[in-house]
């Protein structure tokens, strides 16, 4: 037979599938009826009504040994669930530090709540003590910290949060387009109103366990009760949980400030109104603010930057604060660098450096890979840390380490990068490095450090890294940029409340005219 044969054999059965379907039922559906009744007479006739129901339990109960061993696993390992519990949210990238805290805190308050909820008519309550739990960590010990959140905040919010829970049941839940809450209800009704036909039914079962065949059908009717009954109470778990944690994260949300604004209404932070000069018609840039001690090579990043970007550059004056360079690249959004002036120690130099370091959405912190002097650098970064830590809202900005100038350390003419630095040969140049990043990382606790060489005498190092970490922490810097559009934002605004003012004088006269009849 050849290849054609087959195919045109597969095609003509695919053609008369329709008409050849009824057949085959018909061949094989009463065979087997046939062998069911014949089987069921045999075991009447023979008497082997003990065997057949014993084997029927023991494959029940080989069924149900899957279910039982997780069943047991789940209750030793509490701590791995809700650790699997954590893995599964999706945090926001818009929160701050502080939001993830009080989430992490609250997930075992979450998961208890899920067990001591015995029927969904208690949903509502839980869902309040949680809201509460957030509101006592945001408020601090204050009064009604629980009422802390604007109207328009509590209706955003709302609305997010139906969204959300929405669509997380529609992923989560099995048959939930089908499933009614009235149906929930009604079981949780007829519960009660069936109590004496039950109470009849398990006197009923308990007698006829007298007999070994009662006996028999009793552990295997228990076995698939406690499956389906693990499966029902198993399914309304997790709908709770589900429910609950999107209440966690809606009140998180609410009471960190997050949706007092839409997005439309956040307008250009005051860092960027000091950068123009004249209105800008294109998207705001990410302020990436360099800070170092003077000499670090702040200015030799930035031109390495721009020219291994092949990026268009105009220094803008930003007064004695020093200059601001627009890097603009095909398919990537404007990135600003403000080449600052070099930490000297002058309290006022530092108050103005530490205030643009604030107002900046990414920090690339610049040091001198041969200068052992961190005290200037030490007490900056200690400064700004704690300035953080004393403001749960703001979210900080992300922190880079630049170790530039590695080419100076050791001997200056064992100069062959790469290196390999986590395997460094004793005595090397590469070992030197090491030994400085390891230094400068836990003088000033910072979590990403890169050795750089940007000297244009020299094979430059790490440049084409540095802008992939820029690239990686491009998204972490726009979630900084609009967290301080919404500090902003939500600040006093005489004009934006004149603004409201006169269009509620002006629907308050629209409603007194009289209408005409």
């Amino acid at each position: 037979m050849t290849l054609k044969t087959t195919v045109n054999a597969l095609r003509a059965a695919s053609r008369f599938s329709d008409r050849l379907t009824p057949f085959l039922l018909i061949a094989l559906l009463p065979p087997i009826a046939l062998l069911a009744l014949f089987g069921l007479y045999a075991i009447i006739r023979y008497n082997h009504i003990l065997s057949f129901v014993g084997l029927l339990g023991l494959c029940t109960l080989a069924a149900m040994v899957p279910y039982f061993v997780s069943k047991w696993r789940r209750r030793k390992r509490p701590a791995k669930q809700l650790l699997a519990i954590e893995e599964e949210i999706e945090t926001p990238a818009y929160w701050t530090p502080w939001d993830k805290q009080v989430q992490r805190d609250l997930l075992p308050e979450v998961s208890e709540l899920v067990l001591d909820t015995a029927t969904w008519r208690a949903l509502p309550d839980s869902a309040l003590l949680i809201a509460r739990s957030v509101a006592a960590q945001y408020g601090k010990g204050k009064r009604h910290a629980e009422w802390a959140f604007s109207p328009v905040a509590l209706l955003a919010i709302a609305e997010q949060l139906t969204q959300r829970y929405r669509q997380t049941l529609k992923t989560n839940v099995p048959g939930i387009d089908h499933l009614k809450v009235s149906h929930v209800l009604w079981l949780e009704e007829k519960t009660d109103q069936f109590a004496p036909a039950l109470t009849l039914v398990n006197v009923y079962r308990k007698i006829r366990m007298l007999t070994p065949e009662g006996l028999l059908a009793e552990l295997g009717s228990k076995a698939l009760g406690q499956s389906f009954e693990g499966l029902n109470d198993e399914m309304q778990q997790r709908m709770k949980r589900l429910l609950l944690l999107e209440v966690l994260r809606a009140a998180i949300d609410l009471y960190g400030g997050h949706f007092r604004f839409e997005d439309d209404e956040l307008g250009v932070t005051a860092a960027t109104r000091k950068d123009d000069a004249r209105p800008a018609d294109k998207p705001e840039p990410v302020r990436i603010c360099l800070i170092g001690q003077t000499g670090a090579g702040k200015s030799s990043v930035i031109n390495a930057l721009t020219e291994g970007w092949q990026a268009e550059t105009s220094a803008l004056p930003s007064t004695d604060r020093g200059l601001v360079y627009e890097c603009k690249v095909d398919g990537v959004p404007f990135l600003r660098l403000l080449d600052l002036p070099g930490l000297n120690g002058d309290p006022k130099l530092d108050k103005v450096l530490f205030q643009e370091m604030i107002e900046s959405d990414m920090v690339l912190w610049v040091l001198r890979a041969n200068q052992p002097a961190r005290k200037l650098d030490q007490d900056f970064g200690e400064h700004f840390h704690q300035w953080h830590s004393q403001r749960i809202d703001v979210q900080p900005p992300p922190l880079i380490g630049l170790l530039n100038q590695v080419d100076r350390l050791g001997l200056q003419n064992d100069w062959q990068p790469p290196f390999d630095l986590d395997n460094p040969a004793p005595e090397s140049k590469a070992e030197l490095i090491r030994e400085a990043l390891d230094f400068n990382q836990e003088v000033l606790a910072l979590e990403n450090i890169l050795p750089l060489c940007v000297s244009p005498e020299r094979e430059q190092y790490n440049v084409a890294a540095l802008r992939d970490l820029l690239t990686q922490h491009y998204d972490k810097a726009i979630n900084v940029q609009l967290n301080r559009k919404r500090r902003e934002a939500s600040g006093f605004s005489a004009s934006r409340e004149w603004k409201r003012a006169r269009q509620a004088a002006g629907s308050l006269v629209e409603l007194m005219k009289p209408r005409d009849k």
